[in-house]
This record gives structure tokens, sequence and C-alpha cells, in this order.
């Protein structure tokens, strides 16, 4: 069961995960060991899955997010699905109820980008009965994680 210091210790990785156990331990009131230990144990019991970085988009070519609603013959949904996974320009896929099938979220260079590779390829394979583009103008806000959503407890 997770406590006050284990959700403690999440916020903060959440925040930055290059805070060090020491500079955790610092904040939170608690030994740099401790700190250590509870991350491990947070591991092992696959809360926490993985440490990664967050790169700005905007450094790079590709700065057109597109989300596309996609709806999917039912029979040939795991073969759209497997294709969607093996795309370049897909960053995340989600499987949907109605009124599609998939969303998926991808980034391009540019509009004929879109079309070339993501829109024809998709729609000329088997099954694919719609895709409906959605362009994006502006991130008003990404959160990838927000503790307070979360019943941890009884894990």
């Amino acid at each position: 069961m997770l406590d006050k210091v284990d959700n403690s210790i999440l916020s903060e990785l959440a925040k930055d995960g290059r805070t060090s156990m020491a500079e955790l331990g610092k904040k939170l009131n608690i030994a740099p060991s401790t700190v250590f230990k509870r991350i491990e144990k947070l591991r092992s019991s696959g809360i926490i899955q993985r440490f990664t970085i967050v790169v700005n988009p905007e450094f790079f070519k590709n700065s057109i997010i597109v989300f596309l609603t996609i709806a999917v013959d039912p029979l040939q949904k795991p073969d759209v699905e497997h294709y969607l996974l093996r795309m370049d320009h897909v960053l995340e896929v989600y499987e949907t109820l109605e009124p599609s099938d998939f969303i998926a979220k991808v980034r391009v260079h540019e509009i004929a980008e879109l079309k070339s590779d993501i829109l024809i390829p998709l729609s000329e394979l088997s099954g694919v009965r719609e895709i409906k583009p959605i362009l994006t103008v502006k991130k008003v806000k990404e959160q990838f994680w927000n503790m307070e959503e979360y019943d941890l407890h009884g894990y």
C-alpha cells in the first residue's frame, strides 16, 4: 500500500525525474537511503515503469500535431492496430469506443507529408472505413500524470 511518503516521492519525480536521492530526501525530510528503498519498491511493484525524458518538439522539424480518428471493420482491427504501431510518425494510439475505433496522435513536418505518408497509406489499408484528421494549432496543456487523480492504495 502506498503511503504519504510514496505519494510525495512520485509527485516530485513526476515533476523532475532527475531529482537526486539527496534532493528528494531533503525536500521530503527523509534519509536518501529511505528514498532509494522506496523508489526501488515502486519500481519492483510496477508503479514506476521507467524513467524517461521529454523532448521539446519545437527544436525538430516535425512540429505539426494531428489526431486521427479511424473507423475500422471489426475483423480488421488487429491488422490496422499492428500497422499503426509500425508507422514512424505515429506517437500514440488508443483503441476507443464509438464513433471511431482508434485515435492516433501523429507528428509531421507539413500537411503534404501527412497526406502522403499517413492518410493515403492508411486509407488504402484493408478494413479502414474512415479517417478524420484533426489538426492542432496550439498545445494548451500537457500533463503526464496527476497524483490527485489516482487512488493508489491497495495496488
